[in-house]
């Protein structure tokens, strides 16, 4: 009996697709973008003949539109294809990032597609033609409204399940089409029933949403290429496990690198007990790491960073730092915070983050750090370096760690 199990057995992704199911992400992917290419080839036809036939240039235009987007449904099932090859020599973090070049080339697609357009929607306007309306143009239509709100599901629905950029993007797609060729209708309306020449404004406008669409789409794929902050609930959920993480007392400089999705790597930098030893703190980095990797699939680098957790008097001198820090007016908070205790001063060490914009240089902010805390102890000597962005700056004074090269 073929009936029932065999649509379940050798059609499994129409179930997965919705969330019940779980064969391969690229062959979910390709079923989500084959229903996609299927749609958007009838549209592509049926809209093109139905503006030639009437003379709507604003209706030929997103029948081209659709026929576009059939072909970037094929480069996105191109991409799955070759995004889940494993990592080889040449590519050694894996070939995720593809799929944000999918959406790069298909952003540039719908610019392309929109300033066209735009271009000829104003020759329509410096030239208006009259135009045949009829039932089968405004049915064209109405079913291509229809058939993209389906699509601007579908695609959201995929992206979710499969965690893709590329998916959201091509909802995001399909329901500026919707917006365009409810103004397509519009314009045949009013045209039709009132005589004006609104099919070149409506194209105007149709152009614009495109154009629009067409560089959020770019913005956020080069973003995700280039590197950008890391999504913030995931952010925080990795910050939360490595925190409760037992012997971890603080965690800093928490860095995100996403090589597409689901394959993402990390470094963070964890404050642990500097009386530990060097085989205890690997024990405990090497447990954070197998926890992000469990919980996340994340594959993580952690640095240990040592934190006087005996020293009684630790509350204090980080008190002192903060008040001369609130002192400045500077908007900086810092971390990596660490003291030595010597006969000759008390030498503290730490780092800077800025929380806003700040026109002081590193230099001139150690100097003015320096002057306030010794308001609280002239004994303090201490060693600074700002992170902007990541990135570390110079060191400036002394923590009165004794360093081999020294």
């Amino acid at each position: 009996m073929r009936s029932r199990r065999h649509w379940e057995k050798g059609n499994g992704t129409v179930m997965e697709i919705f969330g019940m199911g779980g064969t391969s992400r690229q062959r979910k992917a390709f079923f989500a973008a084959l229903v996609g290419l299927i749609i958007n080839l009838i549209l592509g036809m049926v809209k093109i003949f139905a503006g030639w036939q009437s003379g709507f240039l604003s209706v030929i235009g997103d029948g081209f539109n659709n026929i576009t987007d059939v072909g970037a449904v094929i480069l996105l099932m191109m991409t799955f294809y070759y995004a889940s090859k494993p990592s080889d020599k040449e590519h050694p973090f894996g070939h995720g990032r593809l799929e944000y070049v999918n959406s790069t080339v298909m952003s540039a697609i719908i610019l392309y597609v929109g300033i066209t357009l735009l271009v000829e929607s104003v020759q329509k306007i410096l030239h208006p033609e009259d135009n045949y309306f009829s039932i089968w143009t405004a049915s064209a239509l109405i079913v291509g409204i229809i058939a993209k709100l389906f699509l601007t599901w579908w695609y959201k629905r995929a992206g979710e399940n499969l965690k893709s950029e590329a998916f959201n993007a091509y909802s995001a797609d399909s329901f500026s089409d919707i917006l365009s060729t409810t103004g397509v209708l519009v314009a045949a309306c009013v045209e039709y029933f009132s005589g004006y020449h609104v099919d070149g404004i409506m194209g105007v406008i149709m152009s614009l949403f495109i154009l629009y669409t067409g560089y959020g789409i770019m913005k956020e794929a080069l973003n995700s290429i280039i590197g950008a902050t890391p999504d913030a609930e995931m952010y925080e959920k990795i910050k939360t496990v490595i925190l409760e993480t037992p012997g971890v007392y603080g965690v800093h400089d928490l860095i995100v690198h996403d090589y597409g999705p689901e394959n993402h790597f990390a470094s963070a930098h964890v404050e642990l007990d500097s009386n530990l030893t060097l085989v205890e703190g690997h024990e405990l980095a090497e447990t954070v790491m197998t926890k992000l990797r469990n919980e996340f699939n994340i594959q993580a680098v952690v640095h240990a960073d040592p934190k006087a957790v005996s020293n009684p008097k630790e509350m204090e001198y980080m008190r002192d730092l903060e008040a001369a820090i609130y002192r400045t007016g500077l908007p900086v908070s810092y971390h990596d915070f660490f003291v030595v205790e010597k006969e000759e001063g008390i030498y503290i060490s730490f780092e800077l983050e800025l929380k806003g914009p700040c026109d002081k240089s590193d230099e001139e902010m150690y100097q003015m750090i320096l002057t306030e805390i010794l308001k609280s102890n002239p004994k303090y000597f201490i060693e600074m370096m700002v992170d902007r962005n990541f990135i570390s700056g110079k060191v400036y004074g002394k923590s009165g760690i004794e360093h081999p090269a020294e």
